[in-house]
């Protein structure tokens, strides 16, 4: 059940990603530098994102406390990899996104 866990893990960060990245690829279509488009992405995106997480978080908090062998661990997988990706997305992957920025037409 745990690695069920981390493949809904993998989906949650994925669109994590894809709504950071999407939105920084449109303020620099709208003619914004790169580093103004990650900062301004980076801003605006954060507190959906965060909310994001804490709602998914909040949900699995109830699965994660019972007493059931089977489910518990598949929310303690995703509660704690919720938390270390949703930390890890604010540095990584605007780090990523300046190093291999992708061309904009």
């Amino acid at each position: 059940m745990a690695t069920i866990g981390l493949i809904a893990l993998a989906g949650i960060e994925v669109k994590n990603t894809i709504l950071l990245v999407d939105f920084t690829n449109q303020l620099r279509r709208e003619g914004k530098t790169l580093d103004e488009a990650i900062r301004e992405a980076g801003e605006l995106r954060f507190l959906p994102i965060i909310l994001t997480s804490l709602t998914a978080i909040g949900g699995m908090l109830p699965i994660a406390l019972s007493d059931n062998p089977l489910i518990s661990p598949l929310a303690i997988v995703i509660i704690g990899g919720l938390v270390s990706s949703t930390l890890l997305s604010r540095l990584v992957t605007p780090v990523v996104y300046k190093l291999l920025p992708p061309k904009i037409v």
